[in-house]
């Protein structure tokens, strides 16, 4: 089984919130407060039974609503308040037509064997899954024609609904210190919820026990109110009331099973709390290794680990070998489900693999690659952007030329003493990027066009035109500098007093050639013809240290004062340096 989508209304900060998951791996990223830790709570209230509390619900709301879909049914479960009061509907759910047919087809096929006990066992599962009473002792053929009937309605929908027993593994950052809870969760977890099948005598299940006393405790209560005058009292006050009925709305909860695991040396035991984080850590990558190779049951291949922040506290190295474990885990036919802070993890894995949550005014938002993700994930990474980048950065400047592309990290390292990447600002060069189409896609899905900025000069290529074509930025983002080439843009005393510095800082001789007139002649010269002026000047520098655009561009940026700068760059920096 897999989990494909949830969609939430009301828990906390997850409103008219839905986000996909990939088949293998999904990583969750975001800030503190971001709705991370919710969105995994919210998962376990419908595959758990995890308990809604007042603090759950939103401050302005007093309903929830989560939905949960699986490559077979979608589950619905919804909650209400009133003052300190919390109320719950029955799960219901809501079968696939692909799992209808599937089911449908097996059920009827000729090879289908009921005297299989893993066929019992399966009918079994499917039958409580669709809200159908099953017994221990329940004829399956009689259940087989149940579930016939029940899937060949239309609009088949199961009001009394359980979430159908599966393999799955829940850790967060302290199981992987705390050796005691690792084993309870990795080991003992699916015994809390197969216990209740564990039968009692020859015809009756723990959980068919419960249900038959509940069964009985209503039934009781019900005779009280009719032989002990409260039905006609409240006749007095509801004059066409007949009778009074309790239904109880049954619901299976996992059951609590603790244990203290102790570790044995020659019959000495050996306090595995005083040792270090290391450790312990490796102790328990060591069982979740092993119980890759497991599985809870037999009728489930594949298990689905929901992982809040399992990295806190691993060291880098430490990280990246827990992520190759993860990956073993999906490359298997396993689903994880992550969330993290960890920005080695975020990097090693693949664009269309991340969900990016922010809380904006206790609303939390989701931005990842939707449409056509492989796609838009094989673009990004052609262009070797890091997802740190990709997804976190406040502002994103796309140039067309390796001067400018090295003209800005330079002003910003000498004029403010801090690194792009400090400020979250990332500069690609357009021609760098293979796909104009699938790029613009990709990156409006993960960014808003107010946070990206153009810089070119007035003749654009093909290319960037393109790109400026559909990416539609806001005209006030698009930054036009110079008439061919960015270098025109600033003045030839500009253009000479950064070169002439950048030779003397590098203890060089300022060829003669090197003047300010013979600039001005060069540009005279070049006047209207692409891409000739920065070759024309470069010619000037012989005798002197290699000059390429990229090294110009970075003495440009180093040693030119505000003054001696186009204002249209300024602008730009400006922009980018607002919060």
């Amino acid at each position: 089984m897999r989990i494909t989508n949830i969609e939430v209304n009301g828990f906390r900060s997850l409103l008219h919130f839905s986000i996909s998951f990939e088949n293998d791996l999904t990583v969750i990223v975001g800030e503190n407060d971001a709705g991370k830790t919710s969105l995994i709570d919210c998962l376990k209230v419908i595959t758990q039974g995890k308990r809604i509390e007042i603090d759950d619900f939103n401050h302005d709301m007093d309903n929830i609503q989560i939905k949960v879909s699986t490559e077979e049914f979608r589950f619905i479960k919804c909650y209400s308040k009133s003052e300190d009061n919390i109320s719950e509907e029955p799960l219901t759910a809501v079968p696939t037509l692909e799992y209808i047919a599937s089911i449908l087809e097996w059920l009827s096929s000729d090879e289908l064997d009921l005297d299989d006990g893993g066929t019992q066992e399966k009918i079994k599962v499917e039958a409580r899954t669709l809200g159908l009473a099953v017994r221990s002792n329940s004829n399956v053929s009689n259940l087989k024609q149940q579930v016939v009937n029940l899937l060949s309605e239309d609009n088949v929908i199961i009001q009394e609904a359980s979430f159908p027993s599966f393999n799955n593994i829940q850790l967060d950052g302290k199981h992987f210190e705390n050796v005691s809870g690792f084993f309870k969760e990795v080991f003992l977890k699916g015994k809390q919820s197969e216990i209740w099948n564990e039968k009692i005598n020859d015809d009756q299940t723990i959980e068919e026990f419960v249900k038959d006393r509940i069964d009985s405790y209503s039934e009781l209560i019900e005779q009280d109110i009719q032989e002990k005058g409260i039905l006609e009292r409240m006749q007095l006050f509801i004059n066409d009331l007949t009778e009074v009925k309790i239904e109880p709305i049954y619901q299976k909860k996992d059951l609590n099973i603790d244990a203290k695991v102790k570790f044995l040396e020659n019959g000495r035991e050996v306090s595995i709390d005083k040792k270090g984080d290391g450790t312990k850590r490796r102790i328990s990558m060591a069982l979740l290794e092993y119980k890759k190779e497991q599985s809870l049951l037999d009728y489930d291949d594949s298990t689905i680990y929901l992982l809040d922040e399992p990295d806190t506290h691993l060291h880098v190295k430490a990280q990246i070998e827990f992520l190759e474990t993860l990956r073993s885990f999906s490359v298997s036919g396993s689903q994880v489900i992550l969330t993290t802070h960890s920005p080695f993890i975020i990097n090693a894995v693949c664009p269309k693999q991340l969900r990016l949550l922010e809380n904006i005014d206790n609303h939390s938002k989701i931005r990842y690659l939707r449409d056509d993700s492989y796609k838009s994930d094989k673009v990004l990474r052609s262009i070797g952007i890091e997802n740190t980048y990709l997804f976190f950065s406040r502002h994103i400047i796309i140039v067309e030329g390796e001067t400018e592309e090295k003209f800005l990290p330079s002003y910003f390292l000498n004029k403010f003493d801090e690194a792009l990447s400090s400020s979250l600002i990332k500069i690609i060069n357009c021609k760098g990027i293979p796909n104009i189409p699938g790029f613009a896609k990709a990156i409006l899905e993960i960014h808003s066009p107010d946070n990206i900025h153009l810089l070119y000069d007035n003749d654009a290529s093909p290319e960037l035109a393109e790109l400026i074509d559909r990416l539609e930025i806001p005209a006030p983002r698009n930054y036009v500098v110079g008439v061919n080439e960015f270098e025109d843009a600033f003045s030839n005393e500009a253009l000479y007093k950064a070169w002439a510095q950048y030779l003397i800082d590098h203890h060089r001789d300022i060829p003669e050639s090197w003047n300010v007139d013979s600039i001005a002649a060069a540009r005279a010269e070049c006047q209207g013809v692409t891409g000739k002026f920065s070759k024309k000047i470069r010619s000037l520098n012989q005798g002197g240290k290699k000059m390429s655009k990229p090294i110009f561009g970075a003495a440009l940026g180093e040693f030119l004062e505000n003054g001696e700068i186009p204002q249209r760059v300024l602008d730009l920096i400006d922009a980018v340096r607002q919060v």
